[in-house]
């Protein structure tokens, strides 16, 4: 069963200004075409640095979209510090890592409660490498099967300046959006991610700008 924690502000106060900023953000994401046509589409989360809050801004903008009548899931793909576990209180010790793993079959791995369309598929624990699981045809597998289910598949990558994952998932993923925290990212390391996502030729839909006044 899903709880959710109070970092979801667009679930505890759908109301607030906060909410509003994601529901600006999800029309974005709506203008953009994405979401138009049939099957799922793949959205990349990553940073440059660690702690941006790219986790929580993920979070929230999927309980916007199933706010907004859409089936989403969220899957952990940060096998190194993971956090969507966190956030919706769910165990962390199988998901997606057990999937790749092979201990796992692909419909045992999400979670699901009382939040109507939200699957949630944290990222479990491993001693193997993450690029080599992340690189592995599974994952690839995973998402199109995800795709059929879902309108929406958000993806919680590493910071990319530091570890190879998300540009990994980045040739799996339909675009990318880059989480920034105001007064702390550096614009180098901005400058430094936008070059290496862009040599995946994944495309690169925006900047989200964390704890802006």
């Amino acid at each position: 069963m899903l709880r959710l924690n109070k970092s979801l502000i667009t679930d505890i106060n759908p109301s607030s200004h906060i909410s509003e900023s994601f529901r600006s953000l999800r029309t974005y994401i709506r203008q953009l075409g994405l979401l138009k046509g049939s099957g799922g589409q793949v959205l990349l989360f990553t940073s440059a640095e660690g702690g941006e809050g790219k986790t929580t801004i993920l979070s929230n903008l999927a309980v916007s979209f199933v706010q907004d009548g859409k089936k989403v899931a969220v899957v952990d793909c940060n096998l190194r510090h993971p956090g969507l576990h966190s956030v919706f209180e769910v165990e962390g010790s199988h998901g997606l890592a057990a999937y790749l793993g092979g201990r796992e079959e692909a419909k045992d791995i999400a979670v699901y409660g009382n939040l109507a369309n939200l699957a949630v598929i944290p990222a479990g624990i491993t001693n193997i490498s993450p690029p080599d699981l992340l690189g592995s045809d599974k994952m690839a597998a995973l998402l199109e099967e995800l795709k059929i289910s879902f309108d929406l598949i958000l993806l919680d990558a590493p910071q990319a300046v530091e570890f190879s994952d998300a540009r990994i998932l980045a040739p799996l993923s339909d675009g990318l959006i880059i989480v920034a925290r105001h007064g702390k990212t550096k614009r180098e390391s901005l400058k430094k991610l936008k070059g290496l996502m862009e040599q995946t030729g994944v495309k690169i839909l925006g900047i989200a700008m964390n704890q802006t006044r």
